[in-house]
């Protein structure tokens, strides 16, 4: 499942490549990047590896784009990724990200999210997106709220926090094509 490579400012969002593990192992290594996620942190450069082969590149066998890989221009360095991971029912999926914590805090994620949102509803056919965050996780809150997710509900089972061992609660959101701006 082909997406278009989108440019924005000094960035690239691109299908991600196996190519990609390297830069993947960089941010992916990071705790700071990762304790929100259900992944990581890697300890070596097979795990990115193997988490591009089985999760990324095997989505179009689920029905889902493989997942773009944001690419800083100037570096030529693959800084993060924002993708469709889960087919919620018909024409509903959820997104998601990670970014490498030296492009935090510069709208980055904000802008990549909004072309991601872009392509699932205008050229994937998506009728509505959803996306959550831990209510710990402030810097996702931001992203998601500057794209104009609408609040849905928060859940205390979803979210579960592979370090505590304990389920937190989370915040989820939505947005259909008509809502979209």
């Amino acid at each position: 499942m082909k997406q278009p490579v989108i440019y924005f400012d000094h960035y690239m969002l691109r299908d991600i490549e196996l190519k990609d593990a390297n830069d993947m192992f960089v941010y992916g290594s990071d705790i700071e990047v990762v304790k929100f996620l259900s992944w990581g942190p890697y300890m070596d450069i097979t795990e990115a590896y193997g988490s591009i082969k089985r999760y990324f590149l095997e989505r179009p066998n689920r029905g889902l784009p493989v997942g773009y890989a944001i690419v800083d221009l100037e570096s030529n360095q693959m800084i993060g990724t924002v993708d469709f991971h889960t087919i919620v029912e018909d024409g509903v999926v959820e997104a998601g990200y990670c970014l490498n914590k030296a492009y935090w805090n510069k709208g980055v994620m904000t802008k990549a999210l909004r072309k991601l949102l872009e392509v699932g509803f205008y050229y994937h056919g998506y009728k509505k997106i959803i996306i959550g965050h831990a209510d710990t996780n402030i810097g996702s809150k931001r992203v998601i709220e500057k794209n104009n997710f609408i609040f849905d509900y928060k859940d205390n089972e979803k979210y579960y926090n592979r370090f505590t061992g304990l389920h937190e609660p989370s915040s989820w959101y939505y947005l259909t094509k008509e809502q979209f701006k």
